[in-house]
């Protein structure tokens, strides 16, 4: 790999990316204000009541799943042929893994379940008083209207359906995020700061407070920590992909399960995880990611799976 930027600052290349990213989203927003508007006869539209009616649902998909690719997916790969001869390469897209680590990975996603969730009720139990009062009541609103939306974009009549949303909150924000925070942004923030450590936690704590939802931030930063050390320990932003798709698909499949009655306990509910469990849960994360730096600093070249 040859780098680019042979007399460019990492500070100034993060302010690249997010350019790249601004201009995106500008993008994207143009786009999205078309198709609603188009939708809509060009009339004007209660943009909140939009995002929550079911008559929009196919619009709304679409729109989501756009939001991944021209947000995060398109300036990230812009930004890596931007900087490199060898643009895969240098976002670790040509790193193998082998069959234990997919196992170890696998399994560290789906251990850390109960911890996020309790991570969760934390989360949820905080409370801002006196002056900040208004702004917590802002918040769980905004919460309720994007749990609303959630719901009707997870809504699902048929396998079909199913497959769509596993497509739609998995497999793209897996690709599409993964490739923007872990392959370029946490790259450039560990080469900056000079630690890896600190690029990876302030990578999760973007990662998290972009999705601006602040009732689930910190199981979402926990989320981010989780898979910034899945692509430092590996070296393969595939496993993070993979990561990523395991904790989102899970998601997706309990709720198709839960509407077709095969489960009874409501996903996005009030649903608790015991303190013992959830801790218990949080001791297996630490063994399993401690595992998986051993294993990969061991087997440097594995017999290449993917």
């Amino acid at each position: 790999m040859s780098s680019k930027f042979h007399y460019t600052g990492y500070g100034m290349q993060v302010l690249i990316l997010i350019a790249l990213t601004i201009a995106g989203f500008m993008l994207y927003f143009l786009l999205s204000m078309l198709l609603l508007f188009s939708h809509a006869g060009f009339q004007l539209i209660d943009t909140q009541q939009a995002l929550t009616d079911p008559r929009m649902l196919g619009l709304l998909k679409l729109l989501q799943s756009l939001s991944s690719i021209m947000i995060f997916l398109l300036p990230a790969l812009a930004f890596a042929w931007i900087a490199d001869t060898k643009p895969i390469h240098w976002m670790g897209l040509r790193q193998s893994f082998s069959l234990t680590q997919l196992a170890a990975v696998l399994a560290l996603m789906v251990a850390s379940l109960p911890f996020i969730g309790l991570t969760g009720q934390w989360n949820e139990q905080v409370h801002l008083g006196g002056r900040l009062h208004e702004l917590e009541t802002w918040i769980r609103n905004t919460e309720k209207l994007a749990e609303q939306q959630t719901r009707l974009l997870l809504t699902t009549h048929n396998a079909g359906d199913y497959l769509v949303n596993l497509l739609m909150v998995a497999v793209l924000p897996g690709i599409c995020e993964e490739a923007f925070f872990r392959g370029a942004l946490q790259q450039l923030l560990i080469r900056w700061t000079g630690r890896v450590g600190a690029g990876v936690i302030l990578t999760a704590f973007i990662f998290s407070f972009l999705h601006f939802q602040f009732l689930g931030f910190l199981p979402r930063f926990i989320l981010g920590l989780m898979l910034g050390y899945v692509y430092v320990f590996t070296g393969s932003l595939w496993l993070a992909m993979i990561g990523h798709f395991v904790n989102n698909g899970v998601d997706v499949t309990l709720m198709y399960l839960y509407q077709l009655g095969w489960i009874k306990t409501d996903p996005m509910g009030d649903s608790q995880v015991t303190l013992w469990v959830g801790l218990l849960s949080g001791a297996i994360v630490i063994v399993l990611l401690i595992g998986l730096k051993r294993l990969s600093a061991r087997d440097k070249h594995p017999e290449s799976f993917f």
